[in-house]
Formats: C-alpha cells, sequence, structure tokens
C-alpha cells in the first residue's frame, strides 16, 4: 500500500507532465485559504493542466460560502461540489447537488494528492476503460501497480480505489448494475486506467473478455 503522504506532487507532475511551464510560484494572499490548497494553487500555476483535467477548482476569488462551507471545487458535470470550513480547519467535504456537506475521511494535504493524481489520470493521452470488468481479472490488470491508502470519497460513487507504478493510474470502482434503480453489480467493477504512453497500456489488450474502451488522443 503507497501512503499518500509519501508522495511527492512536483515530482509526480514532472514524471507525468514534463518541466513545469513556470519556475515562479505565486503568493496567493486569500486569508480564507488553508496552507495545503494555497500551496497547491502554486503548483497549478506550475502545470495548469492539473486546475481543470476533470474537476474545477475555482480561482480564489472564486470560493463562495455556502451552506457554511467555502466551496473551492466542482466536478465537470457540476453535479457534485467540495469545501472547507470558513475557519480554515484540515477538513474537507464534499455534497452532491443539493445535497449535505458530508465529511471526507482524509486531511486536506492527503485530498489535494487524492485529488492531483485524478486529474492527471484525467488528462493522461493514453487510456483504457470498461464498465463491466469481471472481479476476478482484476489481479492481473492491477497486477503492475499498488494501491494508495486513499480515505474514499463518495463522488462518483463510494468505493472507487486508486491504483499507481511510475507509468500507470487506475480507478477501480463498483460496477453499475444495468437495471434501475442502478445498484452495484456483484461480481463486476468499472475500470479506467491511465498510461504515459500507448505502450504501457498493451498488456491490459491481451487480456480476454474484457472489451475496453480506448481513449487515446496521443
Amino acid at each position: 500500500m503507497i501512503d499518500p503522504k509519501d508522495i511527492n506532487l512536483p515530482d509526480f507532475l514532472a514524471n507525468w507532465y514534463g518541466p513545469p511551464v513556470s519556475v515562479n510560484q505565486p503568493q496567493v494572499g486569500d486569508a480564507r485559504l488553508p496552507d495545503p490548497l494555497r500551496e497547491w494553487y502554486g503548483l497549478a500555476h506550475r502545470w495548469k493542466k492539473i486546475q481543470s483535467a476533470s474537476h474545477h477548482v475555482y480561482d480564489p476569488q472564486q470560493i463562495r460560502v455556502t451552506g457554511g462551507k467555502c466551496e473551492f471545487m466542482a466536478d465537470s458535470t457540476g453535479d457534485w461540489f467540495w469545501a472547507f470550513d470558513p475557519g480554515g480547519s484540515n477538513s474537507v467535504y464534499e455534497a452532491e447537488l443539493r445535497g449535505e456537506w458530508k465529511l471526507i475521511p482524509e486531511s486536506f494535504s492527503v485530498f489535494l494528492v487524492h485529488l492531483t493524481i485524478v486529474q492527471v489520470a484525467a488528462s493522461a493521452s493514453f487510456g483504457r476503460l470498461c464498465s463491466q470488468v469481471p472481479d476476478e481479472l482484476l489481479l492481473k490488470i492491477l497486477e503492475p501497480m499498488e494501491e494508495v491508502g486513499f480515505g474514499g470519497w463518495n463522488w462518483p460513487r463510494p468505493g472507487h480505489r486508486i491504483f499507481m507504478s511510475e507509468e500507470l493510474i487506475a480507478d477501480v470502482g463498483p460496477a453499475m448494475d444495468f437495471r434501475a434503480p442502478w445498484r452495484n453489480r456483484s461480481g463486476f467493477s468499472s475500470v479506467s486506467v491511465s498510461g504515459m504512453s500507448s505502450g504501457n497500456l498493451d498488456y491490459l489488450d491481451c487480456i480476454p473478455s474484457v472489451k475496453w474502451l480506448r481513449g487515446d488522443v496521443g
């Protein structure tokens, strides 16, 4: 199990994106911002892809108070939102559209590591996706990777886990039953794998019984 606290975000971003577009780290003066988020804005200035690859992290001046929390991020569909306490605690909250804020079981710094990995995976040039993978094939799919010990988000559905290596990132979550009310399908998982190169993903195409959707744009 990879400890998120052992992941150095500048090294991780340089590995996936290359050198930063800017070496300067601007000072973000908004007094409401928790220190981890302030530092993350500095990373986003240097590697701009991570600010809006999948989730949209608001610019500091766009952060707004909603339901007693400082809302700072939304998913790409505008159905999920994330916030922190106005007092600047180390807690992060999430809420579905028109739902109540719920505490995420991750510190703010670990949450931002989680977010960054999700953003990098979403912006990768090479990927495979299958929403109905038999669970008995997961071991083969995830063999080159190790799980990251995140606390878990409710987005997009409870039960998602992140796995990674130097060249691969995988998101594994429950598969959706084809019948309403869209419960989890027993014995199957939804799997997306992002790679630095097309060759990193070749082994997936050799796994029988999985029909991958290709997300290659490189």
